[in-house]
């Protein structure tokens, strides 16, 4: 590599000598005319020769001209204008536009295209249209807002959503996107202020993911964030602040009703036993849990940015602090981000830049600065809150937390106290990157990236007793520190040149190397004193010490190539591979290539139909491709070794050191690869008013990691082993539609919709075996991941009505042991006379067969509406809070109208202590429309803001999750997960939440 930089520090030398002798330099930005924002991508060529160059992400462009040249500004859609150089040095241009939505620019792997040219699935959303939405991460902001794009919120504070691109396509390898942030490759970009994003590009098929290889089978997120421009300083001050509150809430029994239902389950089952709880008592308690645990949430942010430059350096400097008070108390969070992002023009064919940024955050419960490090149950407390009796007080007369011996569930408020958990995090990400034009069509970019992470985090257990199940008995301090770097250094060239006018011919190639290194170090002691100063692991018991550690070093070797031709606009073609290496993997498996190919017909540019049909551009694109999966552990191929198994062995049973492998591996264990096909149809109507896109996707993962069942005989701990084992197919359609319309009269408009429809299979898997998932810790499995159907699709037994008699029990053979009039009647499916495991059936799972988004909104005069709407349809889930019963639990309210002998219903069952078996009972419809944003904003007229020294200043208010219509009975039926084979399950789920906001827009 060094020679290679030697080589090329020798060109650029010798060439850019001989241009600056010769050639006027010429500098300037393209805008829109409409918006004045800048424009990406234009064609700046003088006139009547080949050279030329394309405008930045900004809008800013160089070249070298000869003198008395007319350099011709074009892009398609847009009005062309030549401007005479004369002795100019700076020319700044403005272009109407009138055929925006197909021509913008789009980031793609390593480069921007035209939206016309690109020939996979790329999906665009500006930075302005996430800031709209009161959130940490512009993940979460995407939701609604992009065709294909799952994204399932949650309301802790500081929890990072879970995204899945056209559907779930592995059962163990990590179905998340991968994210690249200014060239930077990460797993999570919460530590991104979403005030310094200027476009978020999604990667969806394989033609458009396949330069990313062996990362990219579960699509590409790209983050652009903003840099300066040439020009004064502008300054800008965005914030907002507000209130949380929980989006629902479950109703549950009141004391009267509680104690009526549990005291007939046990007279039900034993007419003479002592009734649990006094019906007549007069000082029973009747308490509200979810209230006794929650509070309003208080949520702030504040947003502040400088930036400018001159023609020879540009400059963006920004500060953020984001905090959130959640609805459960003792659920904080706060960040503060600062970013840097510098660009040094040194000479014109050669810039150098970078792109810093730092955040620091804070997080009290729930744990989400570092999930390996030692996190907190504290989001049990909703489901304790649930199911705890409403006779019991949160406090006794004397103080003492309440509780009854008469089940086991913990007091919620109790647990909250005794929690005592903190977790900090401070992460450094930045990109160095210099990029020098050769011969005017060469353009060499090397990128140098870097993420840091120090995390801390400390769980607390005091000496308490509140009962006899909830108690802790000698003090405990857990300690865990994590840290992790990355570096990432990417280098391409790429070659671009138009032939006789009509061939475009994009050439890249690049070389991308990468280290990645963690360790987590986790260590705890006894009897630490109460008091926080005292929280440090030498305060305790020394001899009760432990500590463990552990840690990994990955690295990663690519070679990268594509190339784009582009005849008259019309027929378009890309071809992209890449050549990974991974370390994850044994050495004879590490290597895997990754080509797509992709084609498009602007049908629209052919001269035979342009202005004869209704179209004002139509576009066709099919594309193939294959893309990798290499998220698994990089030990997964290692055995591991038990030692001090001594045994005794020879004549004189000499005492020998004895060691064991414990776990089988598979030695050619590789990494998945999802193999693509997609088909669009881009458009556009009504003089470019109306835009749209279809699409077809069909993606098969293939060689899907799996836990494959072993006989216990072969010595493995959990007598199974993870081989390349099963095939799980996505297919679908995704539609897209846009309307914007600009009047004279100053009101403008736009609305837009867009659909997926997503059917998720299990095609394969060696041996036929499934996978039984779902525990919730009754001893009870919810789901199974079986051959032809979803991954993780509910599996239980089938309801068929209610026994409403004794001769009715008695005359039926297929009934689970000890049914009694009022219990549910299960569907013998086989016919066998028995209820077993061949009697469950498959019920659904918690994947969508349809999500929608609707977006829209106006300007008019000073004010400014928009607003956002999300529905899911056709998944399910499953109510675990409802059905992990072991007696004497909390009731839904709905459960008044259960079973009696003189209220015979068919569809609530008896009064039961009894421990629940999974059926279609608990599995409930996870289909929901919401209002996701409602935001209203006013901007005082700038003859009003003149005269205070401001350029504009802006007012509004904002909805979040304002309504939420719901069949789901539970709090929320958004489940975020990271294990495709259990999602779905509400348990110790942290509900989202509905916020009501003011905030202020502030520019100098």
């Amino acid at each position: 590599m060094k020679t290679l930089g030697y080589f090329l520090t020798v060109i650029w030398l010798a060439v850019s000598g001989n241009v600056w002798a010769q050639n006027q330099q010429i500098t300037g930005r393209v805008v829109n005319k409409e918006d004045k924002q800048g424009l990406p991508g234009v064609n700046v060529l003088v006139r009547g020769t080949t050279t030329g160059t394309a405008t930045d992400v900004e809008g800013n462009y160089q070249i070298s001209v000869p003198a008395g040249a007319v350099i011709q500004f074009s892009m398609i859609g847009m009005t062309t204008q030549e401007v005479p150089v004369g002795n100019q040095t700076t020319i700044n241009v403005e272009l109407a536009d009138d055929a925006r939505a197909l021509q913008e620019v789009v980031v793609v792997g390593y480069g921007t295209q035209r939206k016309i040219d690109v020939t996979g699935s790329v999906a665009q959303v500006k930075g302005e249209e996430l800031v709209r939405q009161p959130v940490l991460s512009a993940t979460q902001a995407l939701q609604s807002k992009v065709a294909g794009v799952q994204i399932i919120n949650s309301g802790a504070p500081g929890q990072a959503p879970t995204v899945r691109i056209r559907g779930t396509g592995t059962l163990l390898g990590g179905a998340d996107p991968l994210y690249v942030v200014d060239g930077i490759i990460t797993e999570d970009i919460r530590n991104i202020n979403t005030s310094d994003i200027t476009s978020v590009d999604i990667l969806k098929d394989a033609s458009a993911t396949a330069i990313y290889g062996v990362r990219a089978a579960n699509g590409v997120v790209l983050i652009t964030t903003k840099r300066g421009k040439s020009g004064a300083p502008t300054v800008n001050y965005d914030a907002y602040v507000g209130i949380r509150t929980p989006a629902y809430r479950v109703k549950m029994a009141d004391a009267q009703l509680f104690t009526q239902y549990n005291n007939e389950a046990v007279r039900y089952d034993d007419p003479t036993a002592t009734l649990p709880f006094d019906p007549t008592a007069t000082n029973a308690a009747n308490t509200d849990w979810f209230k006794a645990i929650t509070r309003t949430g208080i949520q702030q942010n504040h947003s502040l940015s400088v930036s400018g430059g001159t023609d020879k350096t540009t400059y963006l400097f920004s500060a953020g602090y984001f905090s959130e008070k959640g609805i459960l108390k003792g659920t904080d969070y706060s960040r503060l981000t600062l970013r840097l992002n510098n660009e040094y023009t040194l000479s014109p064919v050669l810039k150098l830049g970078h792109n810093l940024s730092l955040a620091n955050d804070n997080s009290d419960l729930s744990g989400t600065a570092d999930p390996a490090i030692p996190s907190t149950t504290a989001y049990s407390a909703f489901t304790n809150a649930y199911k705890q009796a409403p006779v019991v007080p949160v406090r006794n007369a004397d103080g003492t937390y309440g509780f009854t011996p008469r089940n086991n569930v913990a007091n919620p408020v109790a647990q909250l106290d005794y929690t005592n958990y903190n977790a900090k995090g401070l992460r450094l990400q930045g990109s160095f990157y210099g990029n020098l034009t050769l011969l005017k069509k060469i353009t060499v970019l090397s990128n140098f990236g870097i993420e840091s992470n120090a995390n801390r985090a400390y769980n607390y257990d005091p000496v308490y007793q509140v009962s006899a199940n909830q108690r802790n008995l000698t003090s405990a301090l857990n300690v865990g520190r994590s840290t992790s770097s990355r570096w990432l250094w990417t280098n391409t060239a790429e070659y671009t040149n138009t032939f006789a006018k009509q061939h475009t011919v994009k050439i890249l190639g690049g070389y991308v190397v990468e280290r990645f290194q963690n360790n987590i170090l986790t260590s705890a002691r006894q009897d630490v004193p109460p008091q926080s100063n005292y929280f440090y692991l030498n305060t305790g018991n020394a001899s009760s010490a432990t500590n463990s550690e552990v840690g990994s070093i990955q690295t990663r070797q690519s070679y990268i190539g594509r190339v784009n031709y582009n005849f008259a606009d019309r027929y378009l073609f890309t071809g992209t591979a890449r050549y990974d290496g991974s370390s994850k993997f044994p050495t004879n498996n590490r290597w895997g290539f990754f080509p797509s190919l992709g084609a498009g017909w602007v049908i629209s540019e052919e001269p035979f139909l342009r202005g004869k049909t209704p179209f004002d551009q139509l576009k066709a694109r099919v594309s193939w491709g294959k893309t990798g999966n290499d998220r698994i552990d990089p030990s997964a191929f290692q055995y591991t070794i038990a030692s001090g198994l001594d045994y005794a062995f020879g004549p004189n049973q000499t005492l020998q050191q004895g060691r064991t492998i414990t776990n089988l591996i598979d030695p050619n264990l590789h990494w998945e690869v999802t193999t693509g096909t997609d088909i669009g149809l881009e458009f556009a109507l009504a003089k470019n008013r109306l835009t749209g896109e279809f699409t077809y996707y069909n993606k098969l993962t293939s060689d899907a990691l799996f836990q494959r069942p072993i006989d216990a005989i072969f010595g493995d701990v959990d007598a199974a082993y993870l081989t390349n084992a099963a095939s799980v197919r996505n297919r679908g359609f995704e539609f897209a539609l846009n309307w914007r319309n600009n009047s004279s009269s100053g009101f403008n408009y736009n609305i837009g919709a867009n659909a997926t429809i997503n059917r998720n299979r299990l095609e394969d898997v060696q041996g036929g075996l499934p996978i039984n998932e779902g525990g919730i810790g009754n001893g009870q499995y919810t789901t199974r991941t079986a051959v032809g159907q979803p991954v993780g699709s509910f599996w239980v037994w089938q309801t068929d009505g209610i026994f409403q008699t004794q001769e009715q029990v008695n005359n039926t053979a297929a009934k689970i042991q000890g049914t009694k009039p009022g219990d549910f009647r299960y569907v013998d499916q086989n016919g066998d006379g028995v209820i077993d495991d061949n009697d469950r059936v498959f019920v659904g799972s918690y994947q969508p067969k349809l999500y929608f988004g609707i977006n829209g909104g106006f300007t008019y005069g000073g004010f400014d509406f928009s607003t956002d709407w999300y529905a899911n349809f056709g998944n399910k889930v499953y109510n675990g809070k409802k059905a992990q019963r072991f007696g004497n639990e909390n009731i839904e309210a709905s459960r008044a109208d259960r079973w009696t002998s003189t209220n015979p219903s068919n569809t609530e069952p008896r009064a039961s202590n009894s421990v629940p078996v999974s059926s279609t009972y608990y599995v409930e419809s996870g289909s929901f429309f919401r209002i996701n944003n409602v935001t209203l904003g006013y901007t005082l007229p700038k003859e009003l803001v003149s005269s205070l020294k401001v350029s504009r200043v802006r007012f509004y208010v904002t909805a979040q999750n304002a309504l939420t219509i719901k069949a789901f009975s539970g709090y929320t039926p958004e489940l975020p997960g990271s294990n495709p084979l259990n999602a779905g399950i509400e348990l110790g789920t942290y509900p989202v939440t509905s916020a009501y906001l003011a905030g202020l827009n502030i520019g100098f």
